[in-house]
């Protein structure tokens, strides 16, 4: 009995250290995740930006728009069936 209890006490103590490094780990990557993101992305992907006049990149964005819309609703299941 006094076996299990000592085995109880060990894995409890292991499964609470564990948990406070994972949580510190967590806190510092979102500290490391919030510093980087203060710089301005200047790619953006799907969205126009508000100065952009060039019809190139307005069309090859809107292509890109479709095609990602297209693929959506072709994997998404018909209400009609």
């Amino acid at each position: 009995m006094a076996i299990a209890a000592i085995i109880y006490i060990s894995i409890s103590s292991l499964l609470v250290v564990s948990a406070g490094i994972f949580s510190f780990k967590a806190i510092q990557s979102l500290m490391n995740k919030k510093i980087t993101s203060t710089h301005k992305h200047d790619n953006q992907v799907m969205f126009l930006r508000p100065t952009s006049n060039d019809p190139l990149a307005i069309s090859t964005q809107r292509q890109e728009i479709v095609a990602m819309l297209e693929r959506q609703f072709a994997s998404s299941p018909s209400p009609d069936s």
